[in-house]
């Protein structure tokens, strides 16, 4: 017979009940702040800073090369592209591997060529590249955890003058190495856009600029006009920089994605404009952004000297020489009496998994709030730390979460957290989602990954198209590496895709560059700035036709 309830005893409420079923949440004052640390001092800390094509990381690689195991960790899989490339070369493929986000070749080796973010925490030997990124308000962290826990023998930090009080507040001992630039920059002033010469990059400031230009200059030079702007495929980069490196361009019209780690045999380098639009207003380039740029002129073993200036004779486009000349010259005082263009001083600081001390998903997001509550109080002490914005982090834990009560699954903490540190952007929040159904075995979201995965849905693509797959196939082989075979996304299927956008991004641009409308008003024909339809005069005789203001 079944034991009854006893009917004097309450019933319990459903809150009681939920509660009963719920492990204790951990109160914040468990909470735990940690700083990474190392148990061991390296050996050697030496820094090399100095301008671009100075020689410093040639002679840190020949460090790492001598001692033959090791790690050379850079801000773009394109330049840890082109390390292994190089040292691959020299050494024989089964001693260099490549690591990062999305990629994975003989991740055995002794000598690793990675992102930042992929770097181990200890080994014999870390080259750490562009060590300025560590003020970066997104990516920081990766590099100040390294600088402050990285367990290795010989560390080499590698990067601008400007980092020097940076290093200097990381390692206090290290020594510290100046480079000079090896092939001196010549201001030219003023050049018109006909009788430019081969090896002559052009700078303008966002895609449709860079299209319009490299479209009038296709027009001086059919078909030998070479375009880099940061939204292109790395494939589709590749093919733009070989063509220019073989001769086969010889123009290239670029973006300020040149001053981030795109090494191009340049020896003229002329801005077409010196503004440009930040996110939130358009602006004059800081002093230190058009030296970034212009250093990329005169490449050492390519060219005797670098020559810098403007563009002229394009309508929409009215740089300022003097903004530029001035600009070649540094002027900000760093310690020691050098000179920079700026001070680059702070390490950001963001927390992991670990630092957080949770073990339920919904502790996550009081955790990351209180987590940099007490970091802000904690580090307030060490002037060169600054918490990073957490905001990034909890945009992905509400894409996670939202998508799986929608698909009335749930994850383990360790495959939300792991999600949550995808490599995407704001617009690519939706397929965070698709991918968490799919780790928590929704069926579902099969064949819409099936559908992002087929390269022939690119047939027809338009140029923001074909880019946007290729960042999709950049998420999708990073969720390959970390769940192999889930949803049927491999990384054969997602290097393919990326292959394809490529192409298609390729042969569009081609479309565009030879359009002989672009640049030219659709109701009249005159010339008009290319991210314009219209020219002022017909775009303001519609506005009074139609009344509009």
């Amino acid at each position: 017979m079944a034991r009854g309830r006893n009917p004097r005893q309450k019933r319990p409420s459903r809150s009681d009940r939920h509660t009963a079923r719920q492990p204790r949440r951990k109160p914040i004052s468990e909470l735990t702040v940690r700083l990474p640390q190392r148990t061991t001092e390296p050996e050697t800390v030496i820094a090399h800073l100095g301008p671009t094509n100075s020689g410093k990381t040639h002679d840190a690689l020949r460090f790492l090369v001598e001692n033959g195991r090791g790690v050379y960790a850079a801000p773009l899989r394109m330049l840890a592209q082109e390390a292994h490339r190089r040292l691959s070369a020299e050494l024989g493929e089964d001693a260099v591997g490549l690591v990062t986000g999305e990629e994975r070749v003989n991740p055995d080796a002794p000598i690793i060529c990675c992102t930042a973010e992929m770097a181990p925490l200890h080994g014999e030997t870390l080259v750490l590249d562009e060590v300025q990124w560590a003020e970066d308000e997104e990516r920081g962290s990766a590099w100040t955890r390294l600088m402050l826990g990285g367990e290795y023998r010989h560390i080499l930090l590698l990067g601008a003058v400007e980092a020097l009080p940076l290093v200097q507040h990381a390692f206090p001992n290290a020594e510290v190495r100046f480079f000079e630039r090896k092939a001196p920059l010549d201001w030219v002033g003023k050049r018109g856009v006909k009788g430019l010469g081969a090896g002559t990059v052009v700078v303008a400031f966002s895609r449709r600029a860079v299209i319009g230009l490299a479209g009038e200059l296709n027009q001086l030079h059919p078909g030998r006009v070479a375009v880099l702007y940061g939204a292109m495929p790395l494939a589709s980069r590749r093919e733009e920089i070989d063509r220019f490196i073989s001769g086969a361009a010889e123009v290239c019209v670029s973006t300020d994605v040149l001053g981030h780690g795109v090494n191009l045999p340049c020896e003229t380098l002329l801005f077409a404009e010196t503004e440009k639009f930040d996110g939130k207003e358009r602006r004059d380039l800081e002093p230190w952004e058009i030296a970034q740029i212009a250093g990329r002129a005169g490449r050492f073993g390519f060219h005797e000297r670098g020559h810098v200036g403007v563009l002229t004779g394009v309508h929409w486009a009215h740089p300022d020489p003097e903004l530029v000349q001035d600009a070649l010259t540094p002027h900000v005082e760093l310690p020691g009496g050098h000179l920079g263009y700026r001070v680059v001083e702070t390490g950001r600081i963001r927390p992991q998994l670990a630092d957080l001390n949770v073990s339920r998903v919904d502790e996550i997001e009081p955790a990351l709030h209180a987590w940099r509550n007490a970091a802000l109080r904690y580090w307030s002490v060490e002037g060169w730390l600054t918490v990073e914005s957490i905001q990034p982090l909890l945009a992905r834990l509400d894409a996670v979460r939202d998508a799986l009560r929608h698909c009335r699954r749930r994850l383990e903490l360790a495959d939300v957290w792991k999600l949550m540190q995808a490599p995407i952007d704001e617009d690519g929040l939706a397929l965070l989602g698709t991918l968490a159904c799919a780790v928590s075995g929704d069926q579902t979201q099969r064949p819409i990954l099936s559908w992002l995965l087929d390269p022939h849905r690119l047939h027809s693509a338009a140029l923001g198209e074909a880019e946007a797959a290729a960042r999709e196939a950049s998420i999708l082989r990073w969720f390959a590496l970390q769940y192999p075979g889930v949803a049927g996304v491999t990384i054969e299927k997602a290097a393919a895709l990326e292959e394809a956008a490529a192409a298609r991004v390729v042969q569009m641009l081609r479309a565009e560059i030879e359009d002989p409308t672009i640049g030219r008003c659709r109701a009249c024909g005159s010339r008009t700035a290319p991210w314009a339809t219209l020219c002022d005069r017909c775009f303001m005789a519609r506005g009074y036709k139609t009344g509009r203001r």
